[in-house]
């Protein structure tokens, strides 16, 4: 009898585990650091070019405030995908170790 649900095999499962511990770990950080408004961060923040008569006028607080918050957000959102793909991961390495009679 085969092995059940076989999508990769033992290298691919452990590189995929590696990156997707590597993917939770940093877009967690990088998701509290833009959270804690992280000054080094701001020139990742993008924002809408808006001429005003007269000039140009910047960012006003509230719309840094919401694109700090909105990256932040973002990041957590991709590390919860890399949380997902780890979990299926696990799942796949359990699969290939495991001996079925």
């Amino acid at each position: 009898m085969r092995k059940l649900c076989p999508l990769m095999g033992p290298k691919m499962s452990a590189f995929c585990m590696v990156m997707s511990v590597w993917g939770v770990i940093f877009l967690g950080l990088l998701g509290v650091f833009f959270y804690i408004q992280a000054v080094t961060l701001f020139p990742d923040l993008h924002f809408a070019e808006e001429s005003k008569e007269g000039g140009h006028g910047g960012p006003t607080v509230e719309d840094i405030e919401s694109k700090y918050s909105e990256k932040a957000m973002q990041c957590w959102i991709a590390a919860g995908m890399y949380g997902v793909t780890l979990i299926l991961v696990l799942w796949q390495n359990k699969y290939n170790t495991a001996t079925v009679f």
